[in-house]
């Protein structure tokens, strides 16, 4: 399960180390005090009182005295400070009457770790500690810099609502500590309001990106919640939201996931209340696009396990198609210009369109042209004011001409105006059949020559 995020927010968890006490110790002969009765990594031991007599000479300390050995090795201080964890004495070594004392002190240094420990925050005022550390020999919880009571290794309930204050809100640590030092060696501080449900619909959106490696999921969160994330029904991702937001934490908050394998297909919410076992669950799936040019046109292929109310496919960040269907092809062959760009994009809506999952993006240069102006492929020009005249789809062009040719060869209409078209009429009749049309124009300074073919029916 991934804890950590490097993504667009991370979850902040402060451990403060503490490496020295109030406290200090006296040598087992009473001639040195030392300013602390050890702790945790990093240690400073300093010598703060000498009890000797007068005729004592060559005072030295050795911070790391062998009892097996009785080899001295002086130190040029007072002061000493350890770097790594276990049982030292300390040895005081002074000439009284012409003969060398030893006095000494066992000291014993632990390692400062990071406390496991997860918060879950529930709807009655009432939060559960879950601890799974072995590094502590005890655990202190503390709200508001007051001591509230020891925890268990496990599970530990608490009821916070007295200690609210006017913003309900908490600030509170637990501290990991030794009991033969009674030093406090590590702090998980947390800070919780009262949980407010504000937010129904929990996903914003979910976006692919174009290499389909990475995808980002928009979603809204409430305060001191926590929330499991589930890619395909496994946990990947689980957190305490933030009693407050800011600039990293805002209500519609953005993460980012790895998608090397494309495997990923669905991405599930789940808001969920610890201590009454109840959850709320949001999902929405990926859609993955690929796009490749065949010779009727530039073909779309795209796949989710989604169901959304409605698809849009989208070109050059305008809507072409939308469906109500599960349609996954879509051939693209209007409107496309040999060697100019063009991007295509889907998104699926879900929650009458408040929820989005967004395709990655492909652009594509088509090698040919492909009806570069939008033109039907049958007209009726029976009066009735509904494809009454055959005509482009206006464009802006540079330059415009329309041969229009029957069957025969022959042309039988000719236009430089694009809004002007044929009303079906050749000497003064209207035949049903077959023609052939010839555009030529100028787009972006290119002269383009498109044809083909189209039905009058009567």
């Amino acid at each position: 399960m991934n804890r950590l995020f490097n993504k667009s927010f991370s979850i902040t968890i402060l451990f403060f180390f503490l490496s020295s006490s109030a406290f200090s110790q006296l040598s087992d002969l009473g001639r040195f005090e030392i300013n602390n009765i050890g702790g945790c990594l990093p240690t400073s031991v300093e010598i703060i009182n000498e009890y000797l007599d007068s005729a004592a000479t060559v005072i030295q300390y050795d911070f790391n005295y062998s009892l097996s050995t009785n080899i001295f090795n002086p130190s040029n201080s007072k002061s000493h400070t350890y770097l790594e964890r276990g049982t030292y004495t300390i040895a005081q070594a002074i000439n009284q009457d012409g003969v060398q004392k030893i006095d000494i002190l066992e000291i014993n240094i632990n390692e400062s770790k990071g406390l496991e420990i997860e918060i879950f925050n529930c709807k009655n005022n009432t939060m559960n500690i879950s601890i799974n550390d072995n590094n502590y020999e005890g655990y202190e919880l503390f709200i508001n810099n007051v001591f509230i009571k020891s925890l268990n290794n496990g599970k530990n309930e608490i009821d916070y609502s007295l200690y609210l204050g006017s913003n309900n809100k908490i600030n509170g640590y637990v501290a990991g500590s030794f009991k033969s030092s009674f030093v406090n060696c590590s702090r998980y501080e947390f800070e919780i309001v009262s949980i407010e449900d504000l937010n129904e619909q929990i996903i914003d959106s979910v976006v692919v990106s174009n290499d389909k490696t990475i995808f980002e999921l928009y979603y809204n969160l409430n305060k001191s919640t926590n929330y499991n994330i589930h890619i395909d029904n496994r946990i990947d991702t689980s957190f305490l939201s933030p009693p407050y937001f800011n600039s990293l934490w805002t209500i519609d908050s953005k993460i980012e996931f790895n998608n090397l394998t494309l495997n990923a297909q669905c991405i599930k919410i789940e808001k969920y209340y610890y201590c009454n076992s109840l959850s709320i669950e949001d999902e929405i799936c990926l859609i993955y696009l690929s796009v490749i040019e065949d010779n009727s046109g530039i073909k779309l292929n795209y796949n989710s396990n989604g169901n959304f109310d409605s698809l849009t496919i989208y070109k050059n960040n305008k809507p072409i198609k939308t469906s109500k269907n599960s349609i996954d092809t879509f051939l693209d062959n209007q409107g496309i210009i040999k060697n100019e760009e063009n991007c295509y994009t889907i998104k699926g809506y879900i929650n009458t369109g408040n929820t989005i999952s967004v395709s990655n993006t492909v652009c594509i240069i088509p090698k040919e042209n492909y009806n570069p102006i939008p033109i039907p492929n049958a007209f009726t020009p029976n009066n009735d004011g509904l494809n009454d005249v055959f005509k482009p789809y206006p464009i802006s062009l540079e330059q415009y001409s329309l041969n229009i040719f029957n069957k025969f060869g022959e042309l039988i209409f000719e236009s430089n105006d694009i809004s002007i078209g044929w009303d079906g009429t050749y000497k003064n009749k209207v035949r049903q059949d077959s023609y052939v049309y010839k555009i030529v124009f100028i787009i972006n300074g290119k002269e383009i020559t498109q044809t083909g073919k189209f039905v009058l029916i009567k």
